[in-house]
């Protein structure tokens, strides 16, 4: 299981979906303090600090019992990490829900009746589109053979200068600023130089993964999206584009090339992400759901503590864009600690 103390030192923005006390703010719908922020810190973050896909790596060969009792020692692991490390507050996010209840049991185990065990709530989906030749749902393939797809794809094509394929080291200088101004563009703080130490910082150990699509008007790149390329797929990692980009420019070096790079290579999905939902989902993505587990601090307010049981934002709009049926956590009543915990306190200071 991977592991990252963070400290709340400056990320690139999108990393922020990471931190504890933001997911606070956003479920409560309201701003924190400086002081409710720094209760959170230093997070010990597990399973993923970025991409929004976080989980425990296990032998599919474990099972039943087994598979319970190493859950069970890798939780009580990451809590004894965490006191180790002095982390006031411990984090497993984006994890898919399918494997949310053996996880919270696990966790509940290592801590025993008398400790605090995790706050669950649903959080996010990614949005998965099938290749050409893979499984695809009726939905899905209802979308491929949209009229209004191909005609994005042949406009695009029709428009387009040239597009060419790098590898991430051999393109940082160049997607940097672009992927700067669309985050600006949409109210992020990030400069061009929060984007080029995030390309540069993965670069040593994913290089040999990534295909740049990058877009050309003339001898300038326009567009770009970064893509990596894993046995379960191709996962599109970023994307930024100027305004003399193609029409389309978005849709296609997103969505439908990196589909051909997995026709190409047999690869079975193309991993889009969280958020956008509509206009992946009206292509031919399908959801596969993701939720979080906050352990918070010992001595954290009953509201923020409870704010880790609310269903995120981005997993309401989610809903919204593909409907039911939706997995959703079990409520959480006395018999949870990390809740009854928090009631306790909070009656006992009335």
């Amino acid at each position: 299981m991977a592991t990252y103390l963070w400290a709340g030192a400056s990320v690139p923005s999108m990393n922020l979906a990471y931190s504890p006390g933001h997911i606070a703010e956003e479920n409560l719908e309201r701003p924190l303090s400086a002081e409710e922020h720094a209760a959170f810190l230093p997070a010990l973050l597990v399973g993923s600090r970025a991409g929004y896909h976080g989980a425990v790596a296990i032998s599919k060969e474990l099972t039943g019992d087994r598979r319970d009792a190493v859950l069970t020692a890798l939780f009580a692991e990451v809590e004894a990490l965490a006191g180790r490390l002095g982390a006031a507050s411990v984090a497993l996010l984006y994890t898919p829900a399918e494997h949310v209840a053996a996880y919270q049991a696990a966790w509940h185990r290592a801590v025993g009746p008398a400790g605090r065990g995790p706050v669950a709530a649903m959080l996010s989906a990614e949005a998965v589109l099938p290749a050409p030749g893979g499984e695809v749902s009726d939905r899905a393939a209802e979308a491929a053979d949209r009229r209004e797809w191909r005609r994005e794809r042949r406009r695009y094509d029709d428009a387009v200068d040239r597009v060419e394929t790098v590898r991430l080291s051999e393109c940082v200088d160049v997607i940097a600023p672009l992927l700067g101004a669309t985050q600006r563009k949409y109210g992020g703080p990030d400069t061009d130089a929060d984007m080029h130490r995030y390309f540069a910082s993965q670069v040593p150990a994913l290089d040999a993964y990534s295909l740049v699509l990058l877009e050309f008007a003339g001898d300038d790149v326009v567009g770009f999206s970064l893509n990596y390329l894993w046995p379960d797929g191709v996962y599109v990692r970023a994307a930024g584009f100027e305004r003399q980009a193609a029409a389309y420019s978005y849709f296609n070096l997103t969505m439908y090339r990196p589909r051909g790079l997995a026709a190409e290579r047999g690869l079975p999905l193309v991993h889009l992400g969280a958020g956008t939902y509509g206009a992946k989902r009206a292509r031919g993505a399908e959801p596969r759901w993701t939720a979080g587990l906050v352990r918070p601090p010992v001595d954290v307010p009953d509201e923020l503590a409870r704010a880790f049981a609310i269903d995120g934002s981005d997993y309401r709009q989610a809903v919204r864009t593909w409907g039911g049926p939706v997995p959703t956590i079990p409520s959480q009543q006395e018999g949870d600690h990390a809740l009854s915990q928090v009631r306790s306190a909070g009656l006992a200071g009335q």
